[in-house]
């Protein structure tokens, strides 16, 4: 396998290349799977490994090269589990080779959850991007949409960038996620607010199109890159006057997986003011969120503590013990 900007060479090649064929099979993405491997190939060049097996050292090496990058300890662990399976895949057929242990994730970060008033400047600011960048149809009729749909769905990026013209049910106002993360489809309803929107960008950009085309398509017509998305989305902080703080090169700053962060807070915080019970609701929104279990939901209350504090005193009634008291 390759691509215009690297080809593999090292001797595991082909089966790099058949590992992510396979995968791409399985609807995995090519592009997204194909950069982890990148490096240990280019490892495996330089360490001059000739043969068919990849024992601890050369493993071990590898993963301390990635460390001198800069690279956290979360996006690590990202590399290991990419590389976990490709070893399995390699011990299926013969290889020798060593599979490392998964390090301890890095549980420091804690994601920025937008306020009401910052998510109102966000969307003035993101209309806004048509006048300052006229000629880019993207901005004019695309993004808007899809900030929208991040945010009043609590979808990740990549699912929204994977769905379809048909994956939408005007009809029923629901969203269908085909494939999601763990390999998992689920259906999303949506509000009527954004429904009433998606239902005009459809007229108007895709009345005529096939079902099966990407709703948010690039120019030809294929899937727009997560590196496009960040990069208008910073561009909309810089109008809205969102700073974001400067951090080292591979630590997680402000993007658009806040987003999903903030509607889950947001949604918390909503059916708090409706007198709505909190502890039964968790579960649905669980769902709605493609979670693999409940804890993930309350993880987004715990991360968020220093903005929610009233949501936390709110889940702790229901589970004494529960969650560290927040600094005040």
């Amino acid at each position: 396998m390759s691509n215009k900007y690297y080809e593999f060479a090292s001797v595991f090649a082909v089966e790099i290349a058949a590992y992510l064929a396979l995968r791409e099979s399985q609807g995995r993405q090519h592009l997204r799977e194909w950069r982890y491997f990148v490096s240990l190939d280019r490892y495996l060049i330089n360490e001059n490994q000739d043969r068919k097996e990849i024992p601890p050292h050369i493993v071990e090496g590898w993963l301390q090269s990635l460390s001198h990058t800069g690279m956290s300890v979360n996006t690590k662990i990202v590399y290991i589990s990419h590389f976990s399976q490709f070893a399995k895949y390699l011990k299926t057929l013969g290889f020798s080779v060593f599979v490392p242990e998964r390090p301890i994730d890095d549980k420091s970060y804690a994601p920025y959850v937008f306020s009401k008033t910052e998510m109102e400047q966000i969307f003035i600011s993101v209309d806004k991007l048509c006048d300052i960048y006229p000629r880019s149809i993207f901005v004019k009729l695309q993004f808007p949409i899809l900030l929208r749909i991040l945010y009043g769905c609590g979808l990740r990026l990549e699912e929204s960038l994977g769905l379809q013209i048909g994956d939408y049910d005007e009809q029923s106002g629901v969203l269908l996620l085909r494939n999601a993360k763990g390999n998992k489809d689920r259906i999303v309803p949506i509000d009527d607010s954004l429904a009433q929107v998606l239902n005009l960008y459809i007229l108007l950009i895709h009345k005529n199109n096939p079902k099966d085309m990407l709703l948010f398509a690039n120019r030809n017509g294929d899937r727009n890159s997560g590196t496009a998305m960040r990069y208008w989305f910073n561009k909309t902080l810089e109008v809205a006057g969102i700073e974001k703080p400067e951090l080292s090169r591979y630590s997680r700053n402000i993007c658009l997986n806040c987003l999903r962060h903030t509607f889950a807070v947001h949604s918390f915080r909503k059916q708090d003011i409706a007198g709505i019970d909190m502890y039964s609701a968790a579960p649905l929104l669980s769902t709605y969120m493609g979670h693999a279990h409940v804890y993930g939901t309350e993880k987004y209350l715990h991360m968020a503590a220093e903005n929610s504090e009233d949501i936390i005193e709110k889940m702790t009634a229901y589970a004494p013990g529960l969650f560290p008291e927040a600094p005040r």
